[in-house]
């Protein structure tokens, strides 16, 4: 009887939009804003083109202190030069650049570090973050309440990684956690499961939230994992 009371207030508060007395919109959007604000960088809902030393690149991650694209050469680490994006322009250090199996062939995967912010691109950035955020937040309410997209038409081909997709399923035990790379998109019942190349620091952020959130907000937390990895798996 107790759990299907909790089942039954879960779904009240989500037609009602409010969770812990707050519009869910809200909450939502302050949850990614504080994440964001404390990992280096945040996955775009659809990766920008942008250029790196007049290079096309494919961006997947932004954030206030650096990127993360995908391009198709190698890159060295410690390589200096001007990264664009929109109309973000700014110099680019690159910290790591690993080689990836593609669905055809090898692409790289590189990120860089911003060193030097000026007012202007910085302000830049967090207009785009804070864009990102809300059309994030919008869409996993939306998938949270059961409503679809509006209906315009067949939908372009959005741009996404080629690389294959894996997952990294994160487990919270008595031990600690356990974490496995698998093909399984799956969400397990005690953690989380996201896609696997998430960022150490976006990861330490979502393990330390899930192990301080009650039972509402880890499921509320595995749903919007899925929906990220649905988002991935569209064509």
């Amino acid at each position: 009887m107790r759990e299907a009371g909790e089942k039954a207030s879960i779904r009240e508060r989500r037609k009602s939009g409010n969770h812990g007395g707050a519009p869910f919109f809200l909450r939502l959007l302050a949850y990614f804003l504080e994440r964001m604000r404390e990992s280096p960088r945040i996955i775009l809902r659809t990766p920008r083109r942008g250029t790196f030393i007049d290079e096309p690149v494919l961006v997947l991650e932004m954030g206030l202190g650096g990127a993360k694209f995908e391009h198709a050469n190698r890159l060295d680490v410690g390589r200096s030069d001007t990264f664009s994006c929109g109309p973000l322009t700014t110099a680019g250090v690159v910290r790591h650049s690993v080689l990836l199996p593609a669905k055809t062939g090898i692409v790289y995967q590189t990120g860089i570090s911003f060193p030097q912010v000026g007012t202007q691109e910085e302000e830049l950035l967090m207009d785009l973050l804070v864009h990102e955020a809300q059309e994030q937040v919008r869409e996993w309410e939306a998938n949270l309440n059961g409503v679809g997209r509006e209906s315009g038409g067949p939908r372009k081909p959005q741009r996404k990684s080629v690389v294959k997709a894996r997952y990294l399923c994160l487990r919270l035990t008595p031990q600690g956690w356990w974490r496995t790379v698998t093909p399984d998109p799956n969400q397990p019942l005690d953690g989380v499961t996201v896609l696997d190349g998430t960022s150490e620091d976006e990861l330490a952020v979502l393990c330390r939230t899930y192990e301080d959130a009650d039972e509402l907000m880890r499921e509320l937390m595995r749903r919007v994992a899925t929906v990220a990895i649905l988002e991935g798996m569209r064509p």
